[in-house]
């Protein structure tokens, strides 16, 4: 018999988004809008078991209200049958005592769900589910891992079940995604006893066999940066029995878009004028646009060069909009040639020199004095 799973991560809930200034409420709904897409999906095809592999919250001290409308989701879910298991990310465990609990624990007193907060060690979550005996290893983030460090390194997994799962909140070798830098998970450290490996924290969608053992990102539910501009967004259902993963599918969210617009500049013409034609011609309420200004620009155009002009001009044409300026660069007329190499002693005295043609006379005897004095100071200073 299989298990249905349906798996979720880096929902990212009540994030700052104070850069949206008057829609900052309405960008923080987005995220919630799209968590609440999956909700609506568990609710209808009730799931053996949803896990949120981490990163429920986009820090550990979310509102009141996010944190009130998850509660009543849980429970809904919890509800038609379907267990729930929490685990917690970069962004919701607390890095301190002074930080406190994580906002995910709340979730687990109420009974609704398990959280699981061991990070050291991965906790087992047995069930039984129409006559299979499932087992569940899941461990939360640990902000005290040194970089590079393998969180399963030093732990024990010791399958039972029929059905056994793992779900941990790190990148993986081998994804896309994961730079260094950071604690990850060698591919020599996937459990083979277990037939899944429910992961969070990278936020595009893929996975990775690793023998028998299937390794998942759900990817976030909403896009976060222009970094995923181009990723389709959701979360992911599996079907499960006890020889492996026996389907996998990708089920997208409704995320807003992010577009990325290139203006090329002009070497002629009014190009604040030119800009607002673009932002004009590609007018999308819905989406949240980067304009990316690219080539030189001459020093008139810079001096009329408005960005919060144009950014109030585009703000009824767009979500939002900002400018991308890292590829503009000066028009110069002519190559700036490098200053010749010197040192601290040269200057002075070519200073004494031009200062001794200058005045001649008696007046030498004395520069070449000072001079003496001069370049005795700096060379006791270290100077060369």
């Amino acid at each position: 018999m299989s298990i249905q799973v349906l798996l979720t991560a880096d929902n990212h809930l009540d994030p700052s988004a104070a850069t949206f200034g008057v829609k900052r409420l309405e960008r923080k709904a987005d995220f919630l809008r799209s968590f609440e897409s999956v909700i609506d999906y568990a609710a209808q095809n009730k799931p053996d078991i949803m896990i949120i592999a981490g990163d429920l919250y986009d820090s550990v001290v979310p509102r009141n209200p996010p944190r009130t409308v998850v509660m009543r989701h849980l429970k809904m879910v919890h509800e038609k049958g379907t267990r729930i298991i929490l685990i917690s990310g970069h962004h919701d465990t607390p890095r301190s005592v002074e930080q406190g609990a994580s906002p995910l624990a709340i979730y687990g007193d109420s009974g609704y769900a398990i959280y699981v907060e061991d990070s050291l060690n991965p906790r087992s979550v047995n069930l039984s589910l129409g006559g299979e005996k499932v087992q569940v290893f899941a461990m939360s983030f640990n902000p005290n891992l040194a970089i590079e460090a393998d969180p399963l390194a030093s732990v024990k997994i010791d399958p039972k079940g029929s059905i056994n799962l793992l779900t941990v909140h790190y990148p993986i070798e081998g994804f896309r995604g994961f730079y260094g830098n950071e604690p990850f998970i060698h591919a020599s450290s996937i459990p083979s006893g277990c037939q899944l490996v429910a992961a969070g924290h990278l936020h595009e969608h893929q996975k990775r066999w690793f023998g028998n053992t299937l390794a998942v990102y759900p990817g976030s539910t909403e896009r976060r940066s222009f970094l995923e501009e181009g990723e389709k967004k959701g979360f992911v259902w599996l079907d499960i029995d006890k020889s492996g993963v026996q389907s996998i599918d990708f089920i997208e969210t409704p995320a807003r878009k992010l577009k990325s617009i290139a203006f090329n500049i002009p070497r002629q013409g009014d190009m604040m004028q030119l800009l607002k034609d673009a932002i004009e011609s590609s007018s999308d309420p819905e989406s949240i646009v980067r304009i990316k200004l690219k080539g030189s620009v001459s020093l008139e155009n810079l001096t009329r060069y408005k960005r919060f002009e144009l950014i109030s001009y585009g703000l009824d044409k767009f979500f939002s909009i900002e400018f991308d300026e890292s590829e503009m660069e000066l028009q110069t007329h002519e190559a700036l040639q490098a200053l010749p190499r010197t040192t601290p002693l040269q200057e002075l005295r070519r200073y004494f020199e031009s200062l001794s043609a200058k005045l001649g006379g008696e007046e030498v005897a004395l520069i070449q004095e000072a001079r003496t004095v001069a370049e005795s100071t700096l060379s006791e200073a270290g100077a060369w």
